[in-house]
């Protein structure tokens, strides 16, 4: 029971959270900054810094249009098992939002983002089977519906591989470091 109590005490302050980083753009970023950063400036502190604010903006901006997709796609399982781990990753980043930037602070943060990137290693794959599951449902998606949806699965797509980007470079920065 307490346990219960916890987490939805954990969940009530959310969505506001979720509101107030999606009101804020994904920093863009070239290729070329990547690399730069990778090859010249890369140490733990930074990309902790940058990435404990970064990541939330982009989760969140993901989860919110997740939202706008027609509500027969977001009945489909798979399409709610994939929310889930958004609302999932959201939760462990946010454990790092105020903490100090510290060796055992970014040690714990490492090994978060490794969880998130083995929990959305088939992300793109689960959300694809939501469209099949809606498609080969009693569902009939007119032609304005499933250009949105691929509109979303086009951005989607590219936000996982942004941020999928992220997170390996902040674990080679870390194993550089170490």
């Amino acid at each position: 029971m307490k346990l219960t109590l916890l987490l939805l005490n954990s969940l009530k302050g959310l969505p506001a959270r979720m509101d107030h980083y999606s009101r804020f753009s994904p920093s863009p970023l070239s290729i070329k900054q990547f690399l730069e950063f990778g090859m010249k400036s890369a140490n733990e502190k930074k990309s902790f810094e940058f990435l404990r604010q970064e990541l939330p903006i982009r989760i969140c901006n993901m989860m919110k249009e997740m939202n706008l997709l027609p509500e027969k796609l977001l009945k489909m399982p798979s399409v709610k098992l994939v929310n889930s781990w958004y609302l999932q990753t959201l939760q462990d980043l946010l454990e790092f939002e105020d903490s100090v930037n510290d060796s055992p602070t970014r040690e714990r943060f490492t090994e978060s983002l490794t969880t998130i990137r083995n929990r959305h290693a088939n992300v793109v794959e689960t959300i694809a089977q939501g469209v099949l599951e809606m498609r080969e449902g009693k569902w009939n998606v007119d032609p304005h519906e499933e250009c949105n949806i691929q509109y979303f699965l086009d951005r989607f797509l590219m936000s996982r591989i942004s941020i999928r980007m992220l997170i390996n470079q902040h674990s080679k920065s870390t194993c550089k470091s170490s």
